[in-house]
């Protein structure tokens, strides 16, 4: 059933807040009543999460990453129980494979802590009107993420291409853009050794002869 969400001015709106940590969650309660807001729960697990959100039936679900039991699965618990709340992670990184994994679960966006916290109503509220909870650079990681997602299912028709890993489909992205091996590894934060077998690895499961044969099943599929 789809939840009523009272417009600003009138009743005020239902906010679960999932956040273990007792400053940060103290900090955005006292940021989200001033602005209106009620805070009808403040579970601190997964489980606790999904009770709380079931029983009170918030308007906005707001859940910290690092939920005690998985704040994603939390995020799916909440959107298969209650398909009509915004649901929006709480997050210290612009990570794209958790906000991929986050909106795959049901999440309208997310929210780094470090923002200034008076922000925070705002991006609330334009959840409510149906925008999404997302900076420019979280929008275009997830849509890197995604196009690496549609190259993978590209792949599939390769054998051997279903044991291709993630950060592997990351390495073979940046040849095909025309990156070099030190150039793939600082993008990805990892040694220039460790692209090389991440290759190496791609060679063998894609059944070709170098990297350039791993460039052109990508690219030709």
């Amino acid at each position: 059933m789809a939840l009523d969400h009272p417009a600003a001015g009138d009743a005020a709106v239902g906010v679960l807040l999932a956040e273990p940590d007792a400053p940060t969650r103290s900090g955005i309660r006292l940021v989200l009543e001033g602005a209106g807001f009620e805070i009808c729960a403040e579970p601190l697990d997964r489980a606790a999460a999904l009770d709380a959100a079931l029983h009170h039936r918030p308007a906005i679900c707001l859940l910290a990453e690092g939920l005690p039991g998985g704040a994603i699965a939390a995020l799916d618990d909440i959107y298969r129980g209650l398909p009509g709340a915004k649901l929006v992670l709480l997050t210290e990184s612009d990570d794209p494979v958790t906000l991929f994994a986050a909106v795959r679960a049901g999440a309208c966006g997310y929210v780094r802590k470090d923002r200034d916290p008076s922000r925070l109503p705002d991006v609330l509220r334009g959840a409510l009107a149906g925008e999404a909870a997302l900076s420019r650079v979280m929008t275009y990681g997830l849509i890197e993420r995604w196009r690496t997602r549609e190259r993978g299912r590209t792949l599939a028709t390769v054998p051997g291409a279903s044991a291709v890993t993630d950060r592997e489909l990351d390495v073979l992205e940046l040849m095909a853009e025309g990156s070099h091996t030190s150039e793939i590894a600082a993008r990805l934060s990892i040694s220039d050794v460790t692209v090389r077998r991440h290759v190496a690895s791609l060679v063998a499961k894609l059944g070709v002869a170098d990297r350039a044969g791993a460039i052109a099943v990508l690219t030709n599929g």
